[in-house]
């Protein structure tokens, strides 16, 4: 941030000036300082699911050398309290719990190359150039693999509205009307809805809701009536201002290709979803070969979820299948 105000033509001298010298590690830490700022869209995986620094001490040995995390699910128990009279003493009951594997992989960038000399004459920020180059594509192949997997859960019934046959609990619904007051509240009710069976287990509450931006537009047709007329007014005006609907929070993505329109995810909190981890934060790799400069980026980590019932997918506007 202290570079900021120092001219691009300045900033792009002295980068220039490092690649010329061989200096490859000062001109990688001065592209690196605004990596995380010029990424094309954020992940929304990792706003569903934030990844957490891992250590070594936490990877679990396996045979073929994979690594991976073994972390804990919290004991599942089908006794319940019950009333009962003076000198009872309480049925004992085993505890056991489940485990599951997080397992890792290491997400690279292409290898881009460039004339050293060809920099001279761009007028752009060269350290912008290198991180956009670097990993605004990266973090979409992290969301393609975390939405892929949510639909693979929520779609197991084989049909909307049948309950997941793992969870046993209904994860995906379809509505015909479009995104509105009545079918958004009707759709945050998946997670907090218990299974079929009535055991009343998998309660959770919904902590954020995924769409994209088409699909936030519809939110923009609610009347005065239906969001209180302040709100209706600010959105007349500046377009969709809340990210907070009916207490559930929103993250919108252009990543039209992976969310699909009139389609919105619900999740539950973090903690009762699953864990992400990374062992190598975004890191950019340069070298020097002759006049000519190459980099490329590289992460590493992983994420899973321990909750299958911690997801749900609604489809709206969905049209009956012609006979």
């Amino acid at each position: 941030m202290e570079n900021q105000n120092i001219p691009v033509s300045v900033r792009n001298k002295r980068l220039i000036e490092q690649l010329e010298r061989g200096d490859i590690k000062s001109a990688q830490d001065a592209a690196q300082d605004c990596t995380r700022l010029q990424v094309r869209e954020d992940s929304f995986a990792f706003k569903i699911l934030p990844p957490e620094k891992a250590d070594d001490s936490m990877l679990d040995r396996a045979i073929d050398e994979r690594l991976q995390i073994i972390w804990e699910n919290e004991p599942d128990t089908s006794a319940v309290a019950k009333w009962v009279p003076l000198q009872t003493v309480p049925e004992g009951e085993y505890i056991s719990g489940s485990r599951y594997i997080i397992p890792f992989a290491r997400v690279i960038t292409p290898k881009f190359q460039k004339d050293l000399d060809e920099l001279r004459t761009y007028r752009q920020d060269l350290r912008r150039l290198f991180s956009d180059m670097s990993i605004k594509d990266a973090l979409t192949v992290i969301d393609q693999k975390f939405i892929g997997v949510v639909n693979t859960h929520c779609v197991l019934g084989g049909v909307a509205g049948d309950p997941n046959p793992i969870t046993n609990k209904v994860q995906w619904a379809e509505y015909s009307d479009q995104l509105n007051r009545e079918t958004f509240a009707d759709a945050t009710k998946l997670l907090p809805t218990p299974r079929v069976n009535g055991d009343g287990k998998l309660v959770l509450r919904n902590y954020v809701a995924l769409m994209n931006d088409i699909t936030a537009r519809d939110l923009l047709k609610l009347t005065r009536d239906e969001v209180g007329g302040d709100l209706s007014q600010d959105m007349f005006k500046n377009g969709l201002t809340t990210d907070t609907i009916m207490g559930v929070k929103c993250i919108f993505t252009i990543k039209a290709q992976l969310v699909p329109t009139n389609t919105i995810y619900f999740f539950a909190e973090p903690g009762f979803l699953g864990k992400s981890f990374y062992l190598t934060d975004w890191t950019m790799f340069m070298e020097k070969k002759a006049f000519f400069i190459e980099w490329f980026s590289h992460w590493l980590g992983g994420f899973a979820f321990g909750n299958m019932a911690g997801m749900a997918r609604v489809d709206f506007n969905v049209k009956p299948a012609t006979p």
